[in-house]
């Protein structure tokens, strides 16, 4: 019987030599139900980061230069609702991030504590000077309605997304004991409706804590310049982050997720969960929910990646990319014939995470993980990725993974062929 480490406590901060629970070992689980990210948090001056994540876990025998393979078993929507959108500043109520650093302009109160009294976008009060004190909040957005088994999701109108909020604030929506979040639901937000949308979740921040403390929301490239703005937590270095959030839609229920351990005994979290979210996260926003989520943890030894790497299921890839079927081995090799050679090992899927300041400098990253863990020159993964994969986007802001099939031989080599096999040896 398998065992698990059940988490019940969410936190905004992450990273360095911080309190972590645990440890699990090699085939145990970590299991937990996490709250909405992004727009709950967001809206809720108190909470330092745009996610509430699970407190980390320590997995036995992890040291900085390992890597802890997470195996994503499930991934349940609880959440009967839902809000998001995209976003705009409340000037005077922060101090240069919104979401890391709100303010009280009344009361000189940094990050002070609120409460909700009404829905709409002045509901939510500070608790000594009773002023709406929102930071940031949705400019053009959307209240999404689930069906029972959590299937589909449609976006209502402005009636519907009222009687919503208005459930949420007398407390008749889930949210899991432990969160500090105002729902972004009481916001009531309704510009788009009828929109249909199918429920296909994933979670958006998954992996080991950085080596340094910062705010969940931005353990990722493409956040540092705005993290080392506030000047709140020193200055952060790129190779301080683990970029665990990636919102990156292969990371979803039946993936492997390998992630670079930086602090002895690694620190897995995970949250952040949306119900669906299409390349690029065009909106930078998109469903977030309250989900049940089961991890399985693995140890890798001394495989030093400098960023997360995906295997992902099958399906998730582009079907010009998927691993080949034995028949496109038999035709590579009858075209081979007269040359008196044949393919002697196959090719298998995997993605690279990269992360910068903008897209090009996300693509460049990834291309230097792959080139640092393979040894190929970069002019060979560009072909590489070009002809056997591809260049996908998780985030507009420099967030991109790359797809490259990489041989058998190559997998060995770096002790992951295990686990490759695992994932596709049954297609």
């Amino acid at each position: 019987m398998t065992k698990f480490l059940e988490v019940k406590e969410y936190i905004d901060i992450i990273g360095g030599s911080m309190d972590m629970l645990g440890p699990v070992k090699d085939g145990d689980e970590i299991r937990g139900i996490v709250p909405p990210g992004c727009w709950g948090p967001m809206i809720t001056p108190s909470i330092h980061s745009g996610h509430e994540v699970t407190r980390p876990v320590e997995v036995k025998g992890a040291n900085p230069g390992d890597v802890i393979a997470l195996y994503v078993k499930k991934i349940l929507v609880l959440s009967n609702y839902a809000a998001s959108g995209t976003g705009k500043k409340i000037e005077g109520r922060y101090k240069k991030d919104p979401t890391v650093n709100a303010y009280c302009p009344h009361c000189n109160i940094k990050n002070p504590k609120t409460y909700v009294d009404e829905i709409g976008e002045n509901g939510i009060k500070c608790s000594k000077c009773h002023s709406p004190v929102m930071p940031q909040t949705i400019s053009n957005g959307y209240t999404i309605l689930f069906d029972h088994e959590k299937k589909m999701g449609l976006s209502v109108n402005p009636s519907i997304a009222r009687n919503i909020a208005k459930d949420v604030l007398e407390g008749k929506e889930y949210l899991p004991k432990g969160s500090k979040q105002h729902p972004s639901t009481i916001l009531a937000k309704s510009d788009i409706s009828s929109v249909l949308t199918r429920v296909r979740p994933m979670i958006g921040n998954i992996g080991c804590i950085p080596n340094k403390p910062i705010p969940s929301s931005r353990n990722s490239g493409d956040m540092l310049n705005s993290l080392n703005s506030t000047n709140i937590y020193g200055q952060i270095l790129k190779d301080d982050l683990t970029d665990s959030h990636m919102d990156v839609n292969s990371v979803c229920e039946g993936s492997i997720i390998l992630c670079p351990v930086k602090v002895k005994g690694g620190g897995v979290y995970f949250g952040d969960v949306h119900s669906i979210q299409g390349n690029g996260e065009l909106a930078m926003h998109t469903i977030d929910v309250s989900s049940e989520v089961h991890i399985g943890v693995k140890l890798i030894k001394n495989l030093n990646l400098k960023g997360p790497v995906i295997i992902p299921p099958s399906e998730e890839i582009d079907h010009r990319f998927r691993p080949f079927k034995d028949e496109e081995y038999d035709m590579a090799n009858n075209l081979l014939r007269p040359y008196d050679i044949k393919i002697d090992e196959k090719l298998y899927p995997i993605q690279f995470v990269g992360s910068g300041d903008n897209l090009n400098d996300a693509i460049d990253n990834g291309i230097d993980r792959i080139h640092h863990i393979t040894n190929y020159s970069r002019e060979e993964i560009k072909n590489r990725a070009t002809i056997s994969g591809e260049v996908e986007i998780g985030r507009t802001s420099g967030l991109v993974y790359l797809t490259i099939m990489l041989p058998e031989s190559k997998y060995k080599e770096l002790g992951l062929h295990s686990l490759i096999d695992e994932m596709y040896n049954k297609l």
